[in-house]
């Protein structure tokens, strides 16, 4: 007997942890099959609808995109790119708390540690005192890391978009060439795709 408890324990589990996987990866919901008679398969979809309804409820409902194009040669000045984020619909107001951030360089760049955050109005940038954004970078730089409250339209300074500005540059020795692969995450945020271009070196 004790052992069934046990199997049923584990496939609640098994569910719920990819229950929450699916909503937060923003898998279409998949319905588990049941046996109807509160077996195993009945606890994996008990635990796959737990899992599922409470990732959803925690994903944030944000757009992220980056702003314009990014280039630079290697051994060049560097460069920058804007994360930008706002709410679907630019007015809604989301006061998400202190979130995660987690953006990958594209390949043949390297981040170079500084980040300004500033809110930007469709017309004109806003002001206001934003604390002071503190990353940390991996080993290789191709991988920046912060935690920074994330709200917008929750009162006159901080309308339609949170933008990040980060310094990149070209690694040494990178061929020329776009490159599409790098990724800005905030928090369950759907991901963006992250682009640049290493360019020949003029000289």
């Amino acid at each position: 007997m004790s052992t069934d408890v046990e199997s049923a324990k584990k496939a609640y589990k098994r569910g719920e942890e990819q229950g929450r996987a699916d909503a937060l990866a923003g898998h279409p919901y998949a319905d588990p099959p049941r046996d109807g008679t509160r077996g195993e398969k009945d606890q994996y979809a008990n635990g796959y609808d737990w899992g599922y309804e409470h990732a959803k409820a925690e994903k944030l409902n944000l757009v992220v995109w980056q702003e314009g194009g990014v280039e630079d040669a290697p051994g060049g000045f560097g460069t920058s790119i804007n994360i930008c984020v706002r709410t679907p619909n630019w007015t809604e107001t989301v006061d998400a708390g202190e979130q995660e951030h987690v953006f990958t360089a594209p390949t043949g760049f390297r981040w170079n540690g500084t980040v300004g955050a500033q809110y930007k109005r469709i017309n004109e940038t806003t002001g206001g005192d934003l604390p002071r954004v503190r990353p940390a970078l991996s080993k290789d730089k191709r991988t920046l890391t912060f935690t920074y409250h994330v709200h917008l339209n929750t009162d006159d300074a901080d309308k339609d978009v949170l933008v990040y500005t980060c310094g990149l540059e070209a690694v040494d020795g990178a061929a020329a060439g776009r490159h599409t692969d790098g990724i800005a995450q905030i928090g369950t945020a759907p991901k963006a795709k992250l682009k640049a271009e290493v360019i020949g070196d003029e000289d």
